[in-house]
């Protein structure tokens, strides 16, 4: 039978990668490379933009497997995952707070989508 919890985490973050992948090029990639910043600091930071793909990627691909064959094997991973995508969106909260104060929240709203996702994994897992 199949772990909705963690189906949902698993499709959640195959929306998230999307939007990283496809939205994320427009704003803020493109107008960062055109920064005065120099050439090994754009490379370094956008390989870290794709490293960030990458990981968005596999993981959402591991949540929705484990999900939808539901196997108790996978819950210590399944565990894991949802406990890195909780610190993701502290660091985009505590980084928020940092920059901008009181509209942390708006400014830096990737945590929105972060968030469910650790806590649905988390939830799942426990019900393995």
């Amino acid at each position: 039978m199949m772990n909705y919890w963690i189906f949902i985490a698993g499709l959640i973050g195959l929306f998230t990668t999307a939007i990283h992948i496809f939205a994320g090029q427009i704003e803020p990639v493109k107008p960062f490379l055109t920064t005065n910043l120099d050439n090994v600091s754009k490379a370094t930071l956008l390989a870290c933009w794709h490293i960030v793909s990458v990981t968005l990627l596999t993981t959402s691909g591991l949540l929705t497997f484990a999900g939808w064959f539901d196997t108790a094997q996978y819950s210590m991973l399944v565990f894991m995952i949802g406990l890195l995508y909780c610190l993701y969106s502290l660091v985009f909260i505590g980084i928020g707070i940092y920059f901008f104060k009181a509209k942390a929240l708006m400014k830096l709203p990737q945590w929105v989508l972060l968030l469910p996702i650790g806590l649905l994994a988390i939830i799942g897992s426990v019900e393995f």
